[in-house]
């Protein structure tokens, strides 16, 4: 049966069923129909609480057949090809408190995927701005899969100084620094968060599958990456998807200062965009 076809009829089944029950619990109402009643009143027990008790049933066995369903689909993911999946976190940092960041440098660090690329853009290059790049040395530099490069300019803004070729030489610097490289950090000059997106989209290019993206206040849980993988992977008609952005304390998590903020871009926070050649821009 078309799928088409299948949803009017649920449309058109769940309007009639609710049509029903409305003329019913107006009907008995007109009529004063009481299943139970005391002698004054007092208690009584009519078709509308007879509805609201079945309503409540119902609710809580399609909660426990859903709960059930997703505890078994929790198990772990098994990708068909699992070399041919990559993943990069793009990290979006500006003037971030030095604890948060920290937090959000090591839950990266501790994401269960294999050969996760994570690359945090510093949307800044002054003095001030350093200590990010301290931070980043700090829990993912010191080995010779880090890198980093401080740029005086961005992908749309040359910096003070930059002629036409030092400026060339700076994105592919960036390019070489961000695709072989497993952490990488790039300090740029100020341009605003899609100034900071871009630069990373820009230089991973098509050089893995998926991208996911966090701002440097996030506190990424380890299941993350490969739990928004499934739901890529198993529907072919989802091109995104979204995390769970909680308040400290309950696992994913932002600041609780942050929380609001960071409610307003969930939808861009702990996303996973697809890239391939029809949705590249």
């Amino acid at each position: 049966m078309p799928v088409q076809l299948t949803t009017a009829l649920r449309v058109v089944g769940t309007s009639l069923f609710a049509l029903a029950v409305l003329g019913g619990i107006l009907a008995a109402y007109v009529t004063g129909y009481q299943f139970i009643h005391t002698e004054k009143h007092y208690l009584s027990f009519g078709l509308y609480g007879a509805i609201l008790g079945l309503h409540l049933l119902i609710q809580s066995l399609f909660a426990f057949l859903e709960h059930r369903r997703m505890r078994r689909a929790g198990r772990p993911l098994k990708l068909a090809s699992p070399s041919r999946r990559s993943v990069a976190l793009c990290i979006a940092a500006y003037q971030e408190d030095p604890d948060y960041l920290r937090k959000c440098l090591r839950s990266a660090q501790r994401i269960a995927f294999p050969d996760l690329k994570v690359v945090m853009v510093v949307d800044g290059n002054r003095q001030e701005d350093a200590y990010m790049l301290d931070i980043f040395h700090e829990v993912l530099g010191g080995t010779e899969q880090a890198g980093f490069f401080v740029w005086r300019s961005n992908f749309h803004e040359a910096g003070e100084g930059e002629t036409e070729a030092s400026l060339q030489e700076g994105m592919d610097r960036v390019r070489d620094v961000v695709r072989t490289s497993t952490f990488s950090c790039i300090m740029q000059k100020w341009g605003g968060k899609r100034e900071v997106m871009y630069t990373a989209f820009k230089a991973l290019g098509d050089s893995v599958d998926y991208i996911q993206v966090c701002d440097s206040d996030t506190v990424l849980d380890p299941a993350c990456t490969i739990e928004m993988l499934r739901v890529l992977e198993e529907d072919p008609q989802v091109g995104g998807v979204g995390g769970d952005v909680q308040p400290s304390g309950k696992g994913m998590a932002v600041e609780d200062d942050q929380v609001q903020a960071a409610q307003g871009r969930a939808a861009e926070a702990w996303s996973i965009h697809h890239f391939n050649s029809s949705r590249e821009q």
